[in-house]
């Protein structure tokens, strides 16, 4: 591996030209060097390319489809027309600190096997600025402990954290269209089972949530997201065969814990999600148990638990007057997702 090498900052976007600004001067203001910017612009229907054109520098490159290619199509597109050995997938509403590139080179070149590093993220919703750090010192964590660790903890890796070496694109192909709303799980998912990966601890990206953003509408305004993932993990169970007896306590909690996210947000979100009824989150989440595997008399114990928790959610959850309790129950807790 050369000691300085190329690094190809890609930043996705589609009608964002009151925040790209920021995500490209951001980019063009690394402490590192050798990096191109590219901004791939998705049939925007804006003034996305006047603002990035107003940027005087030959490291920043513009491409615009001629017709939008979904989301994940255009992250495809970014892979495709990125020349770095490294890639970084940059969102066109967050932004990066001026030494995230260089923090993460330095961790690549310490420990050539890792293939994947993903950061801490500031998470920014309003005017509230919430730190998410996995751990307080870097990590690597060998194959396949990473995936062990998605299949336990959603928040493990954010999707514009990561920095990954083009040889990983080359040897499982770029994202799946097949999954248009949850395909960098599918992603994480695939790479972490074969390479190692490290989380870098000083390396920050600024997360901008709001209703802007393309998980906000993943998971407030469009339950297809919800299914995206359920099929996810469906099929994860098919590919992993005889295999997924080895994961059999990771995979529990995964669907254990999807199960619940299924509800919570059918209690709270589906009053923003049109065409979607309160059943289709209880649907899902019974889905969900219905893959939990027994493998002791506890876990049969807890899953018909669960079920009985599933069913009587459900049946509350579509009696509008008892919903809506349980939702300001549940926000007045503040129960995250």
């Amino acid at each position: 591996m050369p000691d300085n090498p190329l690094v190809s900052i890609c930043i996705p976007t589609y009608n964002r030209a009151g925040m790209i600004h920021r995500a490209i001067e951001s980019a063009l203001g690394q402490t590192y060097g050798n990096i191109e910017v590219i901004v791939v612009d998705n049939a925007s229907t804006d003034s996305t390319e006047e603002v990035v054109r107003k940027f005087k520098d030959n490291r920043l490159h513009f491409h615009r489809n001629s017709t939008n290619l979904g989301l994940f199509g255009n992250f495809n597109k970014c892979v495709e027309l990125a020349s770095g050995e490294f890639i970084h997938i940059l969102h066109s509403d967050d932004y990066i600190d001026s030494d995230f590139t260089i923090t993460c080179i330095r961790f690549f070149l310490d420990h050539p096997h890792v293939d994947l590093t993903f950061t801490s993220v500031k998470i920014q919703a309003g005017n509230q600025e919430t730190d998410l750090s996995f751990s307080d010192k870097d990590e690597i964590f060998i194959a396949p402990e990473g995936f062990r660790r998605i299949l336990t903890n959603r928040s493990f890796i954010i999707c514009p954290s990561v920095m990954m070496k083009r040889s990983v694109y080359e040897r499982h192909g770029n994202y799946s269209l097949e999954f248009p709303y949850s395909s960098d799980l599918n992603q994480w998912l695939k790479i972490t089972r074969v390479h190692d990966i490290g989380f870098v601890r000083n390396a920050w990206v600024y997360y901008c949530q709001g209703e802007h953003s393309e998980s906000y509408h993943l998971l407030f305004t469009n339950a297809t997201g919800y299914l995206d993932t359920l099929k996810i993990y469906s099929q994860l169970i098919q590919s992993l065969g005889k295999e997924s007896s080895s994961y059999n306590t990771e995979l529990n909690i995964m669907f254990r814990r999807f199960a619940l996210d299924c509800l919570y947000a059918g209690f709270t979100r589906i009053d923003t999600m049109t065409g979607f009824k309160p059943s289709f989150f209880s649907g899902t989440a019974i889905s969900s148990w219905s893959m939990i595997r027994s493998v002791s008399i506890r876990d049969l114990m807890t899953k018909w638990a669960l079920l009985f928790i599933l069913l009587s959610a459900g049946c509350i959850m579509v009696i509008t007057p008892l919903r809506l309790l349980f939702k300001k129950l549940l926000l007045m807790k503040s129960i995250q997702y």
